[in-house]
């Protein structure tokens, strides 16, 4: 395919690791990532955080992005132009990201079900595929999201610096029950919409392995805890937009012992800077 007009202006990073806890146990990583070019020179970037407790969940990452790489191709075929058009299509969007990823989970499954083994016969269930889905679709300064689950975006945007956009949803957060791309109640779950932005010059996208390690608590008017963008998030930009500094600089960042010690899960940060 060929390249999108993102990629013409915009420098992509990433970086995924096993968490200590999968690493001690010798349990893969279950995050996945995918980015590049779709549609009409549009351009996706995509994280998924498998559920640790499902058996299947790195499959099932693996098919949230490739829902979103396939759901994006289709849907942008023709890039909007307008405001309303922008709308329209990240609606359409997100319908097609949930249902391309069941299509993919009951292709994965048919061939599985019902399978005789020594012990009986093998049931598998789509809950076994649970993922978490954060997509970009970008065409500068225009930002379709889907969402699903507590996956974050921070966007770095001059003047202002970076913010955090799409923030993990902290209710659910706090009592540990994290919607993914298989719960029975995702569809009201779901968060998507427009981001437009003339003044972006950074994005990035992490799963929630990352929230302790990468987000401050600030507090609202009202004194109630936030999440925010630490000031010096700014520098991770800064960083990454300079030529020789690669994914494998992030990698041994998100592998230190100071993010180990932040958290156990699984880390995965999918990063954009304007050059």
């Amino acid at each position: 395919m060929a390249a999108s007009r993102f990629d013409t202006r915009w420098r992509v990073i990433s970086a995924s690791v096993a968490g200590p806890n999968h690493t001690s146990l010798g349990i893969e990583n279950q995050d996945n990532l995918r980015q590049g070019p779709v549609g009409d020179g549009l351009h996706l970037l995509a994280v998924a955080d498998g559920a640790g407790s499902q058996p299947r969940s790195a499959h099932g990452s693996r098919l949230s992005v490739e829902a979103a790489w396939e759901a994006a191709d289709r849907t942008f075929v023709k890039a909007p132009r307008t405001l309303d058009q922008w709308h329209e299509t990240t609606r359409r969007y997100a319908t097609a990201c949930l249902t391309q990823f069941d299509e993919l989970v009951e292709r994965a499954i048919t061939p599985l079900r019902n399978r005789p083994t020594a012990t009986g016969v093998t049931s598998v269930s789509r809950s076994e595929f649970a993922t978490t889905l954060l997509a970009i679709v970008a065409d500068p300064p225009w930002f379709a999201y889907v969402c699903v689950g507590d996956g974050f975006l921070v966007m770095e945007r001059s003047p202002g610096g970076s913010r955090l956009v799409i923030p993990p949803p902290s209710g659910r957060q706090a009592a540990n029950e994290t919607v993914f791309m298989t719960s029975p109640g995702r569809d009201r779950d779901l968060r998507c919409g427009l981001i437009v932005d003339t003044g972006a010059r950074g994005l990035a996208l992490c799963t929630d392995g990352l929230i302790d390690g990468m987000l401050d608590v600030g507090r609202g008017p009202d004194g109630i805890g936030l999440l925010c963008a630490p000031e010096d998030f700014d520098a991770y930009f800064a960083a990454f937009r300079t030529p020789g500094v690669d994914g494998s600089e992030l990698s041994r960042k998100l592998q230190s012992r100071e993010f180990a010690a932040s958290s156990g899960d699984d880390k995965t940060m999918l990063m954009a800077v304007l050059r």
